[in-house]
């Protein structure tokens, strides 16, 4: 229904359903839910919190297999420096035929800048010291085993990224699915009570919904955050308000403005507000609104803009 939208913006939706799970505990039998009830929404809730938990730790592990990647590779390179002097003393300082069998590439006894140039090279190396043993020393760390050994632990590195993007890839359909999940319980719900109960029942509001035939303004937002990243920029944050369907956001410049100036209306939680010179006090607050009317507005929150 029109005076009850089911939210778009994640946060918002999972604020709701927690409301909506309440209004369940305190009314699904007496107004006779059975589709949508308390279980079922906790239920969705408690989906896409195990799914935003394991989205976050397969992000995690996503990072750390880059980190062991570039590791696996730093020392990769490493061991190629150690077998380019190595082969250096053997068949010189310049690229000539005699380079030709290590797998340097391009005609070039450089390091190559990619790694996928350096991972190739160090198995050609391992190739070569098998095939010239001569040509190996194993106090400069020119080796068959040892070009084997760092070209393993960087395949294995390459792999585990692969992995962990297949994972992390994972992770992020199996959150959507839940918050899917979530958003057609919520949606149901409100359709659920639509059917049930007539437009003017004030038992809308124990859900954390407008009364549909008589909508009441918001709740105030609870609280405002701050904070000045720099170039004149402000990050913006609020707490979801029962029954807010819009937030307007409005800014005070101390020693400048009289009063409050709008910025704008934002369905989200968040925003970011730029154009503030640098050493300004500015104060910011957020006014909930829907179609009943407007809250109070919420606390101020100060910062000093960089």
């Amino acid at each position: 229904m029109s005076s009850n939208p089911t939210p778009q913006n994640e946060d918002i939706l999972r604020a709701l359903a927690d409301r909506l799970a309440d209004g369940c505990h305190k009314y699904e039998a007496t107004i006779g839910i059975k589709q949508n009830t308390e279980a079922a929404i906790r239920a969705a809730i408690g989906g896409l919190v195990t799914a935003d938990l394991n989205l976050g730790l397969k992000k995690q592990a996503r990072g750390d297999a880059y980190d062991a990647l570039q590791a696996a590779d730093d020392a990769g390179a490493g061991t190629l420096m150690d077998c380019k002097l190595r082969l250096a003393q053997k068949l010189g300082n310049r690229w000539s035929n005699a380079w030709e069998p290590t797998g340097f590439p391009h005609q070039s006894t450089a390091i190559p800048d990619t790694q996928d140039e350096r991972f190739a090279l160090l198995d050609s190396l391992k190739a070569y010291f098998t095939a010239v043993p001569a040509n190996e020393s194993a106090e400069m760390g020119a080796t068959a085993a040892t070009c084997g050994a760092a070209w393993t632990k960087l395949s294995d590195a390459r792999q585990a990224v692969a992995d962990a993007e297949t994972d992390f890839t994972d992770a992020q359909s199996a959150r959507g699915s839940a918050v899917n999940t979530l958003r057609k319980r919520v949606r149901g719900l409100i359709a659920e009570l639509g059917s049930l109960i007539e437009d003017d029942d004030s038992r809308y509001e124990g859900f954390g919904l407008n009364v549909p035939a008589n909508p009441h303004a918001p709740e105030p937002v609870p609280g405002v955050t701050a904070e000045a990243p720099g170039a004149g920029k402000i990050e913006a944050a609020w707490e979801y308000a029962v029954r807010a369907e819009r937030f307007r956001v409005e800014t005070l410049i101390v020693g400048v403005d009289t009063e409050f100036q709008r910025v704008g209306t934002f369905r989200d939680l968040s925003t970011t507000l730029k154009g503030f010179t640098a050493g300004q006090t500015v104060k910011v607050r957020v006014i909930a609104a829907n179609d009943g009317g407007d809250a109070a507005p919420s606390p101020e929150a100060t910062v000093v803009v960089v």
